[in-house]
């Protein structure tokens, strides 16, 4: 136990004393003018808030934005927000009326929601004007557009039955549902199912949607940067959409050793994890269904700061994987993926075993700078 007391004294003062998280102020800065246009946000009857982690916990109602006197198109708003500089800020603007509340979609690289981010600093900072739901046009557009998935690799894993299993499309176009567009297998290419609707919505809009396979099993995350849902951009004009496999497998998946490795040095100097009783562990899609007990770390022998463990992961070369660690059961990293992402993200090189480079818990590597 001395031993171990003497190395945390030389951490800390290696590395300093914990970093004491500020609030700064945050103007945002949103044009309405294009949802205005559309009919749905009305300047009077409306109202327009801000949510975001750590702008205010994701509230709805925190953080109200009002008319710029200059431009009544543009709505600000500007709020303390708490946080340490230099992390990632994720947030969406969201409307409200009588009928309740409509979020914007997948409109930054934040998260599974595709969530707004910037840089927290400790000076006060104004973001740029952007508009609502990324949505510049006021006009709407109607055309036809196919949708294509590929379902060979579910049928040979035995997920789906071509002759009697069935396939739709579920979106922001019909409320998501799930029987409402059903795709119909192509003639010339047996494992490609294919449907054409026309839908209308603003020009350039984007448009989220998702596979459904026999009514009720959904895609995960399969949109860009590991978000939850497709999307398409609406156009003027008729459009094909690339052929896509279904939960985007293109090949039949094997189990893969994966080796994590955690540091833990700065957690136990901060008083923040006793490497003596608590436990340490990985959850993440597709490794356990996000299951905080199904994949337990070690401490390792000769490090006594690192926990390790090697795990089988049902993928394929390509694929990836999102995850966290997880201390005693219960607390979770914040947002540690590239851009202020919720989660971190690997992607397989092949089927062979492989070993993720060593990371610290929730991407502290130091106790922040002596003051």
């Amino acid at each position: 136990m001395k031993t171990y007391s003497a190395f945390l004294a030389g951490l800390a003062a290696t590395l300093g004393t914990a970093a004491t998280a500020l609030a700064a102020p945050v103007t945002f800065q949103v044009n309405m003018s294009a949802q205005i246009s559309l009919g749905n946000f009305s300047p009077t009857a409306d109202s327009l808030f801000v949510a975001g982690d750590p702008v205010n916990g994701w509230s709805t109602t925190e953080s109200p934005l009002a008319a710029s006197t200059g431009d009544p198109n543009i709505w600000t708003g500007t709020f303390d927000v708490v946080g340490t500089a230099g992390t990632t800020a994720q947030y969406k603007f969201l409307i409200t009326t009588s009928s309740g509340t409509t979020w914007e979609g997948v409109v930054g690289p934040g998260g599974p929601d595709g969530n707004r981010t910037f840089t927290l600093s400790d000076t006060e900072q104004t973001l740029p004007v952007v508009y609502f739901n990324n949505v510049t046009s006021g006009s709407t557009v109607s055309s036809d557009v196919t949708f294509q998935v590929d379902m060979s690799v579910q049928a040979t894993l035995g997920n789906f039955d071509p002759e009697s299993g069935t396939v739709s499309v579920a979106g922001e176009f019909n409320s998501w549902n799930t029987s409402d567009f059903p795709l119909t297998r192509d003639g010339n290419s047996p494992n490609l199912w294919v449907g054409t609707r026309q839908l209308t919505g603003p020009n350039n809009g984007s448009v989220l949607y998702k596979f459904v396979m026999n009514g009720s099993s959904w895609e995960g995350n399969v949109g860009p940067n590991g978000t939850q849902n497709r999307s398409l951009t609406l156009q003027s004009t008729a459009q094909t959409l690339p052929v896509v496999f279904f939960n985007n497998q293109a090949v039949v998946p094997a189990n893969i050793p994966i080796t994590f490795q955690l540091n833990l040095g700065v957690q136990i100097a901060q008083g923040n994890f006793d490497p003596d009783t608590g436990t340490v562990s990985v959850a993440g899609d597709p490794l356990n269904n996000w299951n905080t007990e199904a994949s337990v770390l070690t401490r390792n022998t000769t490090d006594p700061n690192l926990w390790t463990g090697t795990f089988e992961v049902n993928s394929s070369a390509g694929a990836v994987m999102s995850f966290k660690y997880v201390l005693n059961g219960s607390t979770w990293e914040g947002n540690v993926g590239p851009d202020g992402a919720q989660n971190r993200s690997y992607t397989f090189t092949s089927t062979d075993p492989q070993t993720l480079p060593q990371v610290y818990f929730n991407n502290v590597d130091n106790l922040g700078p002596i003051t």
